[in-house]
This record gives structure tokens, sequence and C-alpha cells, in this order.
């Protein structure tokens, strides 16, 4: 009985590539959501192994140069055309694709269980429309993917300053986008107003703040205020002005301003208590919500 799951190592191994890093969403419905970076030096790649059918497409990011590749579909070769760096091009799984590549593997791969998009849409008050629509080995200009493609980068290179709050964050924009752009998925007539109510807010800032390591599903803090996920992302954000992850970042910084102001403790020492990797990661989101480093805020402040 074939294996489900078309991302990560097990990805890798349809592709014969080894050690192949990912990024998985934590979902209630125990159906993952992830992002795979795949990378080959060589080319005349292939012919890979079939992929095992599922009910989930694959999301296909060009990250590196132009690829130029063959692609079959239930054994039955399919026209392509060079997908461009920045392009996009969707499979939909249940047909076994199967490729080979004549230019080096650069990519970044999106795996969408269809459970996922029918989530999403019902999430957000819209009316299912079937499949996905797309040209099966044709690449399309798509800059809502390419920038979160791009966003998730770094957290490959630095995957020990990721939060799983980030990657619930980004894969769920992921699953919205392509409902929307590739599934028709329109918002539905009852548009949020006010936001969350006082004793939400208050409940998802008391979890965030006891949990600023990070290690907080973006699933249990909608849970934990009754609510869907996407249905709570929007309105944390009317609420506060911003998501929860980045809610999250300002708390860290805040809480790492106030170790600050003891001379007794080091950096390293604040960035480990407030939730950081290192160091260097708290120096990095310090500056970017401040405008300064944590050392030189230290010295300002106690002047």
């Amino acid at each position: 009985m074939a294996e489900f799951g078309a991302y990560g190592n097990k990805l890798g191994g349809y592709l014969h590539l080894d050690d192949v890093p990912a990024l998985v969403a934590r979902t209630t419905d125990k159906k993952p959501i992830a992002i795979t970076r795949c990378r080959l030096d060589t080319s005349a790649h292939g012919p890979t192994s079939p992929i095992p059918s599922e009910d989930a497409y694959m999301v296909v990011l060009q990250t590196g140069e132009r690829s130029h590749r063959e692609l079959w579909l239930d054994g039955k070769p399919v026209r392509t055309e060079p997908l461009n760096p920045g392009q996009v091009a969707l499979h939909d799984l249940r047909r076994r694709p199967v490729f080979k590549l004549y230019t080096p593997i650069n990519s970044v791969n999106f795996y969408i269980p269809r459970q996922a998009l029918v989530a999403c849409v019902a999430d957000a008050n819209s009316r299912w429309i079937g499949d996905l629509a797309f040209t099966p080995g044709i690449g399309v200009n798509d800059r809502v993917l390419a920038a979160l493609g791009s966003a998730v980068l770094p957290a490959f290179e630095y995957p020990d300053q990721v939060n799983q709050l980030f990657i619930d964050c980004v894969t769920r924009a992921v699953v919205a986008h392509v409902a929307q752009s590739f599934g028709g998925m329109q918002v539905g007539a009852r548009p949020l107003r006010g936001g969350l109510a006082p004793w939400q807010e208050r409940r998802a800032k008391e979890i965030i703040d006891a949990n600023l390591d990070g290690e907080i599903l973006l699933n249990e803090l909608a849970k934990q205020c009754g609510l869907s996920s996407s249905h709570f992302s929007r309105a944390f954000r009317q609420s506060t002005g911003t998501s929860p992850h980045r809610w999250l970042l300002h708390q860290r910084v805040e809480k790492a301003k106030r170790l600050l102001r003891d001379r007794q403790s080091s950096l390293s020492e604040v960035a480990l208590t407030c939730g950081f990797a290192d160091q260097s990661h708290l120096t990095r989101v310090f500056t970017k919500l401040l405008g300064v480093g944590p050392a030189a805020w230290r010295r300002v402040d106690h002047e």
C-alpha cells in the first residue's frame, strides 16, 4: 500500500534526492500542509519514480534557472514549456506525475491536500467549484506565491530560528491564495465586523505570552477562541492591526527589552529566555522592529 504525503524526504525519494528539508504545518485534522525545498546541481536528471496517486496537489515554484523538463501523467506524455524563474507549475497528484529534467533542480514545492482546500473554502463561506483550474506542464506567473516562497527560503537556511506559528500562517496563506486564484473561491458575503470579542483577544494574547518560544499552533489559538483558523487570523488582525506571528515577535522583543535593563544578563541569555534561537536571531528581529540592535539599545537605555 502506497504511503501518502509527497513532501520532505518522501518526495525526495520519488525525485531521487537525498536530505530534502520540509516545513510542515500542524493541522487539527492531521492532514499535513508542507513546504519542501528541492535542490540538485546535476542536469539531465530522471526519469523520477511515479508519485503515488493521492487526493492532493503539488505547486512547484521555480527558484533557480530556467527549467527544461518532460512530464508524464498516468503514464502518458504531456506537452510542457520551460519553467522560468519565479513561475509556478501545478500538479494533480491523483495523476501520478513523472518528471525528467534537463536542468538542475532548484524549487520550493507546496504540498496541499484537497481536504485543506475544501476546509479553506468552507471557512471563507464560499462555494467550491471543483478541481483547480490549470494547464498541466505549463507554468504561470504568480507574484503572491513567488513572494511567499521567497519569504520561507531563509527558514530552510536557519531552521532553528523558525517557530511553528510562522509555518502555520504561511501555509494557510498559500492554501487560501491557491483556492482563490485557481479554485474560484470567493470570500463570503458576511465580512467580519469588530474583530475579536474582548474575551477572545484577551485569551489569545494570554496564550501567546505564555508561549513566547513560538510552540503554539494557530489552530489551538483559534480553538481557544471558538473560531476557525482563518476566521481567527482575520479577526485578530482586525482587532490588533497585526498578525498573530507578528504579535508574537513584538512580545518577544518587549520581554527582551525588560531583560536587557538588567546588565547581569548577557545577550545570548536574553535571546534564549525570550525564545530566540541565538543572539544573532535576537539581533536581527530586534533591529528590524526597533531600528537599533539590542546592544546599542541597552547602552542608550542606561545613559
